[in-house]
């Protein structure tokens, strides 16, 4: 081959080399896809048990109840019961963020009847009930909370992974979710986050969450049925394990995330009974309206 041919196809490869580095996805695309996918589903039931475990290995299971309803205004909703054991049972976190607001969030105890516990503002990043969670971790990530900047790629056995930094776009969602960065493992495949490493303001790595079990949901949507958190400060964990999955909103409709909801007592039977057997408790009179 003469050698003005020979430049040139070694020129067409380098120019197939740029191109092919060109469309590298950055950061933001990826995380943009990632939540994307989660946008899909805004309506989402799940039973789940609660797993605590100590540095001892000793362990305490709770069952549970999430909620999660996000509105077309993008007012995230989140309601979690507590069925079991007897002495939690009937407790409830209800919380939502609306936009930029900060999480309003509050604990319902049955034991004090018609009053909610506040859990909002800074306490949002605290532990929650004793899980290794904390309300922050319990709700749907929000896309342009965080700047998010590409780190080096990762690869265990033929699987490659992204490795994504995110960080708060500012105070407030530094104060509410209390990490100065997270470390996202996101594989290239299909884009599963299967774990990520939380940051303390301090930046001291503090918990480490890993995601097991996906099972998938129409073309390109995946949820896991077991997370772990490792609080490495408190040596200590929380496996979750999801049970029952459902995605509609006839299971989450709008009235449950209310705290009339919880003082009448709605809360102490699943939807899925409300639905079928229609045996809503009837509002009181005094709060006839707000339903």
């Amino acid at each position: 081959m003469p050698n003005s041919l020979k430049l040139l196809h070694l020129s067409l490869l380098s120019s197939l080399a740029v191109s092919v580095m060109a469309v590298e996805p950055d950061a933001q695309t990826i995380m943009k896809q990632v939540h994307g996918q989660q946008e899909q589903y805004p309506y989402i039931y799940e039973e789940q048990s609660m797993i605590l475990i100590d540095k001892e290995g000793n362990r305490d299971v709770r069952n549970t109840r999430r909620y999660i309803r996000v509105d077309a205004s993008g007012k995230v909703n989140v309601l979690l019961v507590f069925d079991s054991p007897e002495e939690v049972k009937g407790v409830a976190l209800l919380a939502s963020q609306q936009n930029d607001d900060a999480i309003q969030a509050g604990i319902y105890l049955p034991a004090f009847d018609d009053r909610m516990i506040s859990s909002e503002g800074e306490s949002s990043s605290e532990r929650f009930l004793g899980t290794d969670f904390s309300v922050y971790d319990l709700k749907p990530d929000r896309h342009d909370d965080f700047s998010y900047k590409r780190l080096e790629d990762e690869a265990v056995g033929e699987t490659s992974y992204y490795i994504i930094e995110a960080r708060p776009v500012d105070n407030t969602i530094l104060k509410q979710s209390g990490y100065s960065r997270r470390i996202h493992t996101v594989s290239k495949d299909n884009l599963l986050v299967f774990k990520t490493r939380f940051f303390n303001r301090q930046g001291r790595h503090i918990k480490t969450l890993t995601q097991h079990e996906f099972k998938q949901y129409g073309a390109s949507f995946w949820k896991p049925d077991m997370v772990l958190m490792d609080n490495l400060t408190d040596q200590h964990k929380t496996l979750i394990k999801t049970r029952e999955r459902v995605f509609s909103p006839d299971y989450v409709p709008p009235k449950m995330f209310s705290q009339q909801w919880l003082f009448n007592h709605n809360h102490m039977a699943s939807t899925v009974q409300h639905i079928f057997d229609n045996t809503l408790t009837p509002d009181k009179p005094a709060q006839a309206n707000d339903d």
